[in-house]
Formats: C-alpha cells, structure tokens, sequence
C-alpha cells in the first residue's frame, strides 16, 4: 500500500506552495497598480482621499471599500477588493514594498501547501476582523494582509516538520527565524497598542493608518494556519 504523502511534502525540487504563495503575491499586487492608475482619471493622485466621505469617492472606489461602520450590510467582494485601494502614493509604495518582502520571504521558508493556502484564506479574514472597528468609515491597504503573511510563515518555519524541511536554511534555524519573526510581530502590535487608537498619523505613509488591521492580521494569519493544519490532518486520518 502507498503510504499518503504528508500535506506539503515534494518530490525533488518541487515547491507545491511556494508557486501558490507567488500567485498570492501577485493577485495582491497588480490589482493595487493597476487600480492606482485607474483611479487617475479622477483623482491626479490616483489614491482614495480618506479624509472625504466615501459617497465623494470616485465610483470605482466607492464599490471596491470595506466600511467597518457599515458591519455585514456591505458587498462580500469588499474583503477582498478594499485591499487594492490606498490612500496616498506612499501608501502604496510601501505596502508594494512590504508585499516584496513577504513574496522574498516565501522563497526563503518555502510554504507547504497548506500555509500557502492559509494565506490566501487570511486575506477575507483580515479585513472581517475590521469589523470590530465600527468607528472607521472605511480601511484600505495591504497592510492588514500582509501582517497575516508574515504570521503564517512564521508559524509554518516554527512547525515545519524535518521530512519536509527545504534544502536552503537548516530546519533549527527557520524554527529561531520563525519565532523571532512571531515575536516581532507581537511586539508591533503591543506597542501600536491598537485596544488604545483607532488611527494613528504616519508621515511616512502619509494617512493615518488603523492599528486594529495589523492585529487583525496577525490573528487572521494564526487562525487560518491553525484550520488549514487540522484539516489536513484530519484528511490523513480519513485516509
């Protein structure tokens, strides 16, 4: 009898997650371009103007945003959609930059299948947990998004098993790289103290960017990881 192969293992050479990671890259970052340009036909900046109201947004804007006051009562493609808007130039450069870090770090730990679909699964997560913050009238940006990437390769290089382990770094040193980037992540979070400030000024974005996104981030990133793992292993035992 064949024995089942492990969720994530490969055959030589073969990555099944990280070209799935790549596509995630990818769907988040051309969209958001190619958007920016879009938008210019109404706005010469080509980003959303957070300090209007939504109902003065360009129309393609105003059916693509999540609204965290408006709760269910808004179209399910906006957990998806709102991540591609951003409210100024560097807002957008530096969630593009952020994004190559992650599609850089996927490389590095080489995402089994299953992390490299927990991912995609925190993406509609994170901005769920926006809904938690009912006094923003609405959250754009990568950010969120990106904080559950980083949390789900965290978690996957700290649990890789030693069969599965990619030839590159040693299975001990992505477990130290994983936990350091966990804690890193837990420390962010504390000190932008989102329980504290719904918005926060950042000039080098300049918005003011919601904290509350990058925690949600990190507890979507967790959550997915932890369902996709459960499923698997309750598909081997299926099996």
């Amino acid at each position: 009898m064949t024995p089942h192969a492990e969720p994530g293992a490969r055959g030589p050479g073969e990555p099944p997650g990280l070209h799935l990671w790549w596509a995630l890259c990818l769907a988040l970052a051309l969209p958001a371009v190619a958007l920016h340009v879009a938008l210019r036909t109404w706005l010469p900046q080509g980003s959303v103007p957070l300090d209007a109201p939504v109902t003065h947004w360009p129309p393609l804007a105003q059916g693509l945003v999540m609204q965290p006051e408006a709760g269910l009562a808004q179209p399910p493609w906006v957990w998806w959609t709102t991540v591609w808007l951003h409210g100024s130039l560097p807002h957008l450069w530096r969630n593009l930059a952020g994004l190559a870090l992650v599609a850089a770090l996927g490389v590095l730990v080489r995402p089994s299948r299953a992390a490299a679909q927990a991912a995609w699964l925190a993406w509609p997560l994170t901005q769920a947990g926006m809904l938690a913050q009912p006094t923003l009238t609405s959250y754009v940006g990568l950010s969120g998004v990106l904080h559950a990437s980083v949390a789900v390769l965290a978690l996957h290089a700290l649990t890789m098993r030693p069969d599965v382990s990619p030839m590159g770094p040693s299975l001990g040193g992505l477990r130290v790289g994983g936990l350091a980037l966990l804690t890193g992540l837990m420390a962010k979070v504390l000190m932008e103290n989102p329980w504290q400030h719904a918005l926060v000024a950042s000039t080098s974005s300049a918005i003011n960017v919601a904290p509350w996104a990058h925690l949600s981030g990190c507890v979507a990133g967790l959550l997915a990881s932890g369902a996709l793992a459960s499923s698997y292993r309750l598909a081997r035992r299926c099996h």
